[in-house]
């Protein structure tokens, strides 16, 4: 029998060289034409965080949320070497997955047996989306990796709620909520639940304190450009964008929808330009909604199925790919059963089943794409892990 220790580093290596694989073959060439490009080379060239222009003029982003984009401009800026720029990204997306995997596994012991771990962690380590989305010039490896670490750090502070814990707790949480701004909704149900837990009123003090600290900056920028507080104003166009006559479940497919531009060509360009334009897609949208309520409701539990097992409307390249769809399928079965066996011990509070539900009921309010699974894989592998402790699956090491 091979050493538990000794296991977990095989499938580490595994992993290495799975992603390296990836980036190699199918990882990421150009961001010249897509947001992340652009606003690079705004940054570099204009001195400003944005992506919409009229003539010369670039106007303020706040519809992107800022700190993967920040991420890449800080890479660019100390990459002397600009033909490498890619692929010191990928790489470095490499290595903070497999720090992930290590703490995903330390995370997972602290409910489950060592050999119970090591078969959650290999799920999380070889499961197709996952190495893929390393490959990709995209926000959702880097919001993988930190919400494990804000998992991993909860459940420290439940059992030693020391200065280190907190405060590594609580960057953590403010790069989140800087990486996805509708993060602090679930940064919130994590306080109530350290609060419920601990009882202690002082650590949810310090933790939004810290957290705010962290965010402030780029909230007061938004404050000065803007005269809102908020970290992203992308709520309407996100909304428009699931909620059409012509969205599916993983939204409108084209970007430029000629009668909404005509709406958005009245604007009169200036610094709020993004705000104004999410104000045009927020109104249409909820005026879509009001229209034909009961079809909206429809296209909401389409989206939850397509969220969990398959969008029979996709129009994503290698969607139907069985090493995408089987996995995927799998894994939302048995983090199903998971839930039912935690709700039939009555633990319906449970951590985690909160968190699985609110992430699927907020997502589906907008739209669907493939990578947004990879957001709920975490949970889902925990939730797995506890049906699998119901079948007394490597419950004894």
């Amino acid at each position: 029998m091979i050493k538990s220790k000794t296991y977990f580093l095989i499938i580490i290596f595994i992993s290495i060289l799975s992603r390296a694989f990836a980036i190699h073959f199918t990882g990421d060439r150009s961001i010249e034409y897509n947001e992340f490009g652009i606003i690079l080379y705004n940054l570099e060239n204009y001195g400003t965080f944005g992506f919409r222009k009229s003539g010369e003029e670039i106007f303020p982003n706040i519809f992107m949320p800022p700190l993967y984009p920040f991420f890449l401009y800080l890479i660019q800026l100390l990459n002397p070497i600009k033909s490498l720029f890619l692929d010191l990204v990928l790489y470095l997306q490499l290595i903070y997955s497999i720090i992930g995997i290590i703490y995903f596994k330390k995370l997972l012991l602290n409910f489950f047996t060592e050999k119970l771990s090591n078969l959650g962690a290999t799920i999380f380590a070889l499961f197709p989306l996952n190495i893929y989305c390393v490959s990709q010039i995209s926000s959702i490896s880097l919001q993988v990796f930190l919400s494990i670490l804000f998992f991993y750090l909860t459940f420290q502070i439940i059992k030693n709620s020391n200065l280190k814990n907190l405060l590594s707790f609580s960057l953590i949480s403010g790069l989140l909520i800087l990486l996805r701004g509708e993060f602090f909704v679930f940064y919130f149900l994590t306080l109530f639940f350290i609060f419920i837990t601990n009882k202690n009123i002082k650590i949810i003090i310090f933790s939004l304190f810290i957290s705010l600290i962290v965010v402030s900056p780029y909230v007061i920028r938004n404050y000065y450009i803007f005269e809102t507080l908020t970290i992203t104003k992308s709520f309407g166009y996100n909304l428009w964008k699931g909620n059409n006559p012509k969205s599916k479940s993983q939204g409108y497919e084209t970007i430029y929808d000629e009668e909404m531009q005509k709406k958005i060509d009245e604007i009169y360009p200036s610094a709020k330009y993004d705000l104004y334009i999410d104000k045009i897609y927020k109104a249409e949208a909820i005026k879509n909604i009001k229209l034909e309520p009961f079809k909206y409701v429809k296209s909401y539990f389409k989206k939850i199925f397509a969220y969990l097992f398959v969008d029979f409307e996709s129009s994503y390249p290698n969607y139907y790919n069985l090493l995408h769809i089987l996995p995927k399928i799998l894994i939302s079965i048995l983090s199903l059963a998971g839930v039912f066996y935690l709700i039939k011990k009555r633990s319906l509070i449970n951590y985690f089943t909160a968190y699985y539900f609110l992430n699927i009921l907020l997502f589906s309010i907008f739209f669907i794409i493939p990578r947004y699974s990879l957001i709920l894989l975490p949970v889902q592998i925990i939730l797995s892990c506890y049906f699998f402790k119901k079948l007394k699956i490597y419950t004894r090491d």
